[in-house]
C-alpha cells in the first residue's frame, strides 16, 4: 500500500482500508433535530430513520480519495413490543431494516431501548472499533454519530495503533442544520458535518413497517 502523511498527520495514499461504523438513534435523532420542520406537522422523512446506510457509507468514504470502503457496522437499540403500540411499531420497523441490512452483508448490532435508554449499544460499538484496530483491519474509521462516549474508545485505540506502529484516521460524521443540539463530534476525531443536500440523497424508499 502506498501512502504517506500529510502535514496534519492524516493518511495519504491509496487503498486504505475504511470502516463505517453507525450509531443508528444518533443518526435518527440527529437528523430530526437538524432538519424537521417546525412544529412537527404532518409526516417528514426526518420524522423516521429513513437514511439509505449503504448510500451515505459509501459517500461518507468517496469523499476523500484513495479510501476503500471494507465494512459497513449498524448499530442500534430496539424497543420491546410488549411494552405498547408505539414500541410494537418501532420494534418491527427496525426488526425489518436490520434483516434487510444483513441480508446485504452490513454487519449489525441489535440492543435494547428501556424507557428512552438504549442498552449495550455504546459498548458493543466501542468494544468493536477497538478489537478492530488491534486485529488490524482498517486505516480509516468513520464513526457516524455524536456520542462523547465514544472518546474513550478513540484514546485507546490510538494508543493501540502507536503500539502497532501505526497512525490511523478517525472520523465522526453527523448531521447539522438549523435544529442541530450540538456541533461538536467526537473528541480526539476529525469533525465531518452531514449537510441536508447530502443527506436527501441518501434517502431510503423502502417501507420497514408492517404491511
Amino acid at each position: 500500500m502506498a501512502s504517506s502523511m500529510s502535514p496534519g498527520g492524516c493518511f495519504l495514499g491509496d487503498n486504505l482500508r475504511t470502516i463505517v461504523f453507525f450509531d443508528g438513534q444518533n443518526l435518527y435523532h440527529g437528523a430530526k433535530d437538524a432538519w424537521r420542520p417546525l412544529p412537527a406537522v404532518g409526516p417528514s422523512k426526518y420524522s423516521y430513520p429513513s437514511y439509505d446506510v449503504e448510500k451515505l457509507a459509501g459517500v461518507l468514504v468517496s469523499r476523500t480519495a484513495g479510501r476503500i470502503l471494507t465494512q459497513i457496522r449498524f448499530y442500534t437499540g430496539v424497543p420491546d413490543p410488549s411494552l405498547g403500540q408505539t414500541e410494537h411499531f418501532w420494534h418491527s420497523f427496525w426488526t425489518s431494516k436490520l434483516r434487510y441490512l444483513k441480508s446485504h452483508g452490513v454487519e449489525v448490532y441489535k440492543g435494547r431501548i428501556n424507557h428512552e435508554q438504549e442498552k449495550g449499544v455504546d459498548v458493543s460499538l466501542a468494544i468493536d472499533l477497538v478489537r478492530l484496530t488491534y486485529e488490524k483491519q482498517y486505516e480509516v474509521a468513520i464513526i457516524v454519530s455524536q456520542d462523547w462516549d465514544f472518546g474513550p474508545a478513540i484514546r485507546l485505540a490510538k494508543e493501540i495503533a502507536k503500539n502497532q506502529g501505526r497512525q490511523l484516521v478517525f472520523e465522526s460524521c453527523f448531521p447539522i442544520g438549523p435544529g442541530s443540539k450540538s456541533t461538536r463530534g467526537i473528541p480526539g476525531t476529525i469533525w465531518v458535518p452531514i449537510n441536508q443536500a447530502t443527506y436527501d440523497a441518501c434517502y431510503d424508499p423502502r417501507d420497514y413497517r408492517e404491511s
